[in-house]
């Protein structure tokens, strides 16, 4: 559901723009790169949005150079219902997604992509 990912200070993360192109992501030393989760971006109702993300193969002249992260990956326990939260819903307004547990969501995602 959330990523976070320490110490990506040579290039490679790229996210998906809303218009189709890849955006190279360049945090400062000491940044970390916060990246949402589809299950995330559900239980805010859109509100924290999802991104579509890559690693690509260094240019030829920074290819001898180490790249190094720590990802930490969070997820929901299977049992977990995301449920849109009542205050990223307008008022007057129905939640974007119905209920379901992590581990349903999950099985979905999985047979979106072609993995299950």
């Amino acid at each position: 559901t959330i990523t976070l990912l320490l110490g990506a200070e040579e290039a490679g993360l790229q996210l998906l723009t809303k218009q189709g192109e890849w955006l190279d992501v360049s945090p400062k030393p000491g940044e970390l790169v916060i990246n949402i989760g589809d299950m995330l971006q559900r239980l805010t109702n859109g509100k924290l949005r999802s991104t579509s993300h890559r690693v690509i193969n260094p240019a030829p002249d920074r290819a001898s150079k180490a790249r190094y992260s720590m990802p930490f990956f969070l997820h929901f326990r299977p049992d977990f219902e995301i449920e849109a939260l009542e205050n990223c819903v307008p008022e007057g307004e129905e939640p974007k997604w119905p209920p379901i547990s992590s581990h349903e969501y999950l099985l979905e995602r999985l047979k979106e992509i072609k993995l299950a």
